[in-house]
């Protein structure tokens, strides 16, 4: 049998967690603003020694905008992607390597600018 080893280092204290909560806070809050979600996330107060993000009520049509975004991103399907290669493959069927050079080209700047 292992025995049960514990963490050497003290718990982080409520400072370190409300600071925890505020930066996460203002990452999602900037996240949600740049995909056009009007969301108000706020720290939470410690508890149980983790920290916390707390978002108000969400109108049903922003919750489902940010699931449909999140399905997106666990299945790896971007639709700025998805066009890039079916605009780069149809030009390699059609022997248009100009197009399909610039659609390469395309995809590393999106790639870059979103990704």
């Amino acid at each position: 049998m292992v025995p049960l080893t514990y963490s050497t280092s003290p718990p982080p204290s409520d400072a370190d967690l409300r600071r925890l909560s505020a930066q996460t806070a203002g990452e999602l809050q900037s996240v949600c603003r740049d995909h056009g979600w009007a969301l108000h996330i706020t720290a939470g107060e410690p508890a149980n020694g983790s920290a916390y993000v707390q978002f108000p009520p969400l109108r049903v049509d922003v919750a489902q905008e940010i699931v449909a975004g999140l399905r997106r991103l666990l299945n790896n399907r971007c639709a700025e992607c998805a066009a890039i290669k079916r605009r780069r493959a149809q030009a390699i069927r059609d022997k248009d390597m100009t197009t399909a050079a610039a659609a390469a080209t395309a995809m590393g700047r999106h790639q870059r600018a979103v990704h």
